[in-house]
């Protein structure tokens, strides 16, 4: 059986079973921020294997989520 580590819900993408969004995950992965940086320093809460799905996931689906990315970014600067 296949694990998720990604989970669409309340309008966004989220690390499965967790309030850390996809968001800020790959956003410090492409800030050039490692896996195990990423989980140790920066969501602790998460665990290496969930840093790693989250990419995984990311690099998988990469023109959806820069897409959704995008959207994002455009809605935060219109509300702010």
């Amino acid at each position: 059986m296949e694990k998720q580590y990604v989970e669409y819900r309340d309008q966004g993408y989220w690390i499965a079973g967790t309030r850390v969004s996809l968001d800020s995950v790959v956003r410090a992965f492409q800030n050039g921020l490692s896996p195990e940086t990423i989980a140790i320093e920066c969501f602790p809460s998460l665990t290496l294997e969930q840093v790693y799905g989250a990419i995984t996931h990311y690099l998988s689906h990469k023109a959806v989520v820069d897409d959704y990315l995008r959207r994002v970014e455009t809605d935060t600067e219109t509300t702010a």
